[in-house]
């Protein structure tokens, strides 16, 4: 039996790693679930909790094993024919599932794709690389990604010499592309630094590889980064003639804020209360929420727009004309609106909001200019911080300054 496992470990070695990393997810629930059975508690959230479990190990255990999985076989001295087929099944695994991992991290993340020079809200951090550079990137990463289909899938004796030497040199490049990536996202990201890791262990294997099945081919690695500074040189050249900088692979790095490599220093990010959906939908993109100007909230600096400023100068009335009714409506949205804001995190969802709470910023507008005698003094006056908000609270009868819808 230990034999014919073995064997089929050998055969399906790819899966059974899939299925450990799976599985591995599952088993760390699986406390909650025995505890749910040993207490007789309803078995309703099981199904869902084995889905949670499966999607960790997906998108967590199952990258880290690929990692380890594809430092064992960079590692590994025999490279048998068998071994060689489970290799690129690891490769292309990595590369597929990798990507998708990283599309989905980015989704969750705080990483938006911004220069240094643009403010950010909250939590938020600028791109590891200059977004103006991004040709040179993926203009390399695509020489170094076809050199390596090359080298991985075709035949070394049937390529011509100059051809070989010209993808492992194309391959270098992008040894070193994911040697920068991986230094610049480990001072911030250390999940999107696992792909480009796990792709300069791919294009690490396939030198090995190719280096010690030919006799010939070891001395093509020596030619190949002899010849990679030539490639450079040409790829840089194509690339000014489409308007990249020559230094752009330099500033690519540097020319950012927030990572390892970084050499500037962004502005601070603005904070807007996630408590709050009009604080939150200011977050929105400008061309829809249109801010107005830069506001203070208990010591902070946040974005304020027409709406923001019109729902908080409505509470500011409401609380003045009457307290009781503003301590009502307060605790009911206390209790109910901050369970919805807390999970709007990106700027779509706070543009959707935004245009949501549009008839009651209509509906505020209305009710101010009923009751206040100047009531684009009062809304204008919001969130001016300082000296102004020491006044206010003097002339408001409630006991604190409101906040904001």
């Amino acid at each position: 039996m230990g034999e014919k496992n073995r064997n089929f470990y050998r055969r399906h070695s790819n899966l059974c790693v899939a299925m450990g990393a799976i599985l591995t997810g599952v088993l760390l629930l699986s406390s909650r679930i025995l505890l749910a059975a040993w207490r007789s508690e309803s078995m309703e959230g099981i199904p869902a909790l084995l889905l949670v479990g499966g999607m960790f190990g997906a998108f967590i255990f199952y990258p880290l094993a690929l990692t380890f999985w594809n430092i064992w076989q960079l590692v590994s001295l025999r490279y048998q024919e068998e071994l060689l087929k489970t290799a690129k099944i690891t490769d292309l695994a990595t590369i597929l599932w990798g990507a998708v991992c990283v599309v989905c991290y980015q989704a969750i993340s705080d990483v938006r794709m911004a220069d240094f020079t643009e403010t950010l809200v909250n939590n938020e951090v600028h791109a590891p690389i200059a977004t103006w550079t991004i040709p040179t990137i993926v203009t390399i990463g695509c020489v170094a990604f076809w050199g390596y289909l090359i080298l991985r899938f075709l035949p070394l004796k049937k390529l011509p010499p100059l051809l070989s030497v010209l993808a492992m040199a194309a391959m270098y490049l992008g040894i070193g592309l994911c040697i920068l990536f991986t230094i610049q996202l480990l001072g911030g990201e250390f999940l999107l630094a696992v792909y480009p890791f796990n792709l300069l262990l791919i294009f690490g294997k396939t030198v090995r590889r190719v280096c010690m099945q030919h006799e010939q081919a070891r001395r093509f690695s020596g030619l190949a980064f002899l010849l990679m500074w030539p490639l450079l040189g040409v790829l840089t050249i194509i690339l000014i003639l489409f308007g990249q900088k020559p230094d752009s692979l330099i500033q690519a790095w540097t020319q950012t804020s927030d990572w390892t490599l970084s050499l500037q220093k962004a502005p601070p990010n603005v904070l807007y209360d996630e408590h709050y959906l009009c604080t939150v939908a200011a977050g929105g993109h400008p061309k829809l929420v249109k801010p107005l100007r830069m506001g203070e909230r208990h010591g902070h600096r946040i974005v304020v727009n027409r709406q923001l400023l019109v729902a908080n100068a409505f509470e500011d009335l409401l609380a003045e004309k009457l307290p009781g009714v503003h301590r009502r409506l307060r605790h009911f949205y206390d209790t109910w609106g901050y369970p919805v804001a807390r999970h709007i995190r990106s700027r779509w969802t706070a543009d959707l909001i935004y245009l949501l709470m549009k008839p009651l910023e209509y509906f505020f507008v209305i009710v101010l200019y009923l009751f206040d005698t100047a009531p684009e003094d009062r809304i204008a006056v919001q969130y001016m911080g300082g000296e102004y908000d020491m006044l206010q609270n003097r002339q408001v009868r409630s006991i604190s300054h409101p906040d904001n819808l």
